[in-house]
């Protein structure tokens, strides 16, 4: 696994609060966690990890530490979940992309994912190109050029830069258009279908949300699902293979 890298706080973050009480101290225990990581100290590392965690700070880097120490301590579900957690905030990042591969690798569950035509492959890799909130500043910028360029055929009278600005424009729409979509369609379908990881070190799905129901298929910790239901103490799972089956929500735990 690759070394624990040490982490920093937001340049925006620090230049608005450097030196109140609350920075100093989120500082304070990450600069910890790292010295208790690189000592082989994982279960007093993650412990102050945690605790910046509990402080609201969302980071892919602190995300990225937390999965490797739970690796660390061969606890591969929370491994997964937190590098998927860091993946969702830095979707390019190769050192979560290859330690989650990694990890993966030594799930007991090898569940075939369901066959999609090569056009869907790839709008679902540009769309996952970047998270919601990138796709947003993308938009936001994409406006403000389609906006100049529609200015600058206005006001410009020479012919060349008026084409320009026409080509300009249209290319402007285009991505502020696709950016748009590509944000809601990721925030939509992170509140009507979240992904989660299986906790439990071995879950059997039901046919109904009671234990009286049929068992259906059995898996194991660290695999990824969705969420497609809930009712009561009991979540509806859809495996990467389509299948569907209820499990306590316990079992379970959202990225």
């Amino acid at each position: 696994m690759k070394k624990v890298l040490s982490l920093l706080l937001s340049l925006f973050f620090m230049t608005q609060l450097t030196g109140s009480p609350l920075v100093d101290s989120l500082q304070n225990e990450i600069s910890i966690g790292n010295n208790l990581y690189q000592e082989g100290n994982y279960e007093g590392a993650l412990e102050h990890y945690l605790k910046v965690v509990d402080n609201q700070y969302k980071n892919s880097n602190l995300y990225y530490n937390i999965g490797n120490t739970y690796y660390k301590l061969e606890e591969l579900g929370n491994a997964i979940l937190w590098y998927e957690r860091a993946l969702l905030l830095s979707p390019n990042n190769a050192d979560i992309k290859h330690n989650l591969a990694f990890v993966n690798q030594e799930l007991e569950d090898k569940i075939d994912h369901l066959p999609e035509l090569f056009i869907t492959g790839w709008y679902n890799s540009l769309s996952q190109l970047f998270n919601s909130k990138q796709w947003a500043i993308v938009s936001i910028i994409a406006l403000f050029l389609l906006v100049a360029s529609i200015l600058g055929y206005l006001f410009i009278r020479h012919r060349t830069s008026q084409h320009l600005s026409i080509s300009l424009a249209v290319i402007s729409l285009i991505i502020f258009i696709l950016s748009v979509h590509f944000s809601y369609q990721q925030l939509n379908s992170r509140i009507k279908k979240p992904q989660a990881i299986v906790m439990s070190s071995v879950i059997t799905g039901k046919s109904t949300p009671d234990e009286k129901g049929t068992d259906l298929f059995v898996i194991h910790e660290g695999l990824k699902v969705a969420i497609t239901d809930q009712l009561n103490d009991w979540v509806e799972i859809q495996l990467p293979n389509g299948e569907k089956g209820w499990v306590n929500y316990q079992a379970v735990e959202k990225i």
